[in-house]
């Protein structure tokens, strides 16, 4: 709120307020531009899980006049810690130390969100689940808030699993075409005049779990210092539930019946959604499948399960017009995606399932056999 210089015509003089000293400083002195007051800082001192914290200079001067140490300070969206002040009404402070609330995560409703009485009254009110956050004016950008709750549970241990697998793991997608009419027509004869029905997803089950048999290096993991190699094909396929994902497995998936592997991904998907899945259940897979198709996905890169190597993605069937022997016909395709760790695996490798898969697939005899 200083003023620098004024702006006019050649000739006009400046009003009688004082002016900033126009002097010239020698062209040897480097003049530095003063640092925005929320402008990220690198804390070379400050390391947290080996990278350096980035905070702004002001909430590195609030953190040393209160001892608290930034690595122990969650970063904003971007990364960044910042420091937030709250701005209240002295009746508003005093209801709040009487009621024994954080002024921090009650929003406001005065002017610029100050805080007022009334928001400590209604906040204190509220059942501790269901508070909502402080929000400033700014940060809400015109946008209404419907709902809000804390981010616990199954959803944020998905969440950090999925954000350590990604950033952890050097994963590189790749995609692969399969011609689906063939499965889709043995699977019609199969379930024909049987009260328990097969789906696709069991047929990509066995397929899948034939090719990871066959295949050594995707059944490979890195633990520790080791490329660890196991003998099992155990398949993990992924299942939905309301605010997370339980990824069941089906053990020695290459040595099952359709229909056994049928029933047994049945039975884990019910007990996962309905809550009664046990740990043992989830726990001991060589290789993850993610199917997509009953959602119309049309490609997609599945997150690794780690410590897997890889992960096979399934999208939706789509027709396509294809040339055989001369004529036009209408097929039925889908796109196997699959993400894997470049650390154990190449795309030869990767290739070499997605094929073998696919072979399966398109000749759904051999899957039987």
């Amino acid at each position: 709120l200083t003023v620098i210089g004024y702006i006019g015509e050649k000739g006009e003089q400046p009003p009688e307020a004082p002016a900033v000293e126009a002097t010239n400083p020698p062209t040897e002195k480097v003049v530095e531009a003063p640092i925005p007051a929320e402008a990220p800082v690198k804390m070379e001192e400050s390391v947290k899980n080996g990278q350096e914290i980035l905070a702004t200079p002001y909430a590195k001067k609030l953190a040393a006049e209160t001892g608290v140490d930034l690595k122990d300070v969650q970063a904003d969206s971007r990364g960044i810690i910042r420091a937030k002040e709250v701005l209240a009404t002295p009746l508003a402070k005093r209801a709040a130390d009487e009621a024994g609330v954080d002024l921090a995560g009650v929003p406001g409703s005065g002017f610029n969100g100050k805080i007022v009485k009334a928001d400590v009254e209604k906040y204190a009110a509220q059942p501790e689940g269901e508070r909502s956050v402080n929000i400033s004016a700014a940060e809400m950008n015109f946008r209404t808030v419907e709902t809000r709750k804390p981010l616990k549970g199954l959803r944020k241990v998905v969440g950090q699993r999925m954000f350590e697998s990604y950033s952890q793991v050097p994963t590189v997608m790749q995609s692969m075409k399969v011609d689906m009419t063939e499965l889709i027509l043995f699977r019609k004869k199969i379930n024909e005049g049987r009260k328990e029905k097969v789906s696709l997803n069991d047929f990509i089950i066995k397929a899948t779990a034939i090719a990871v048999k066959e295949l050594p290096h995707v059944r490979t993991m890195i633990v520790g210092d080791e490329l660890v190699t196991y003998a099992e094909a155990n398949i993990g396929f992924a299942v939905a539930v309301d605010g997370g994902l339980f990824v069941p497995v089906i053990k020695n998936a290459d040595v099952l019946s359709v229909r056994e592997i049928s029933r047994q991904a049945k039975n884990l998907a019910a007990a996962a959604r309905e809550g009664k899945i046990r740990p043992d259940d989830c726990t001991g897979a060589t290789f993850t499948i993610s199917n997509m198709g009953m959602f119309d996905v049309f490609t997609f890169n599945p997150i690794i399960n780690q410590p897997e190597s890889g992960i096979l993605g399934i999208t939706g069937i789509e027709d396509v017009l294809k040339m055989r022997d001369g004529n036009v016909v209408v097929r039925q395709e889908a796109v196997l995606c699959m993400s894997y760790d470049h650390r154990v695996m190449d795309g030869v490798g990767s290739a070499q399932l997605k094929k073998r898969v696919k072979e399966l697939i398109e000749h759904p005899l051999d899957i039987l056999i």
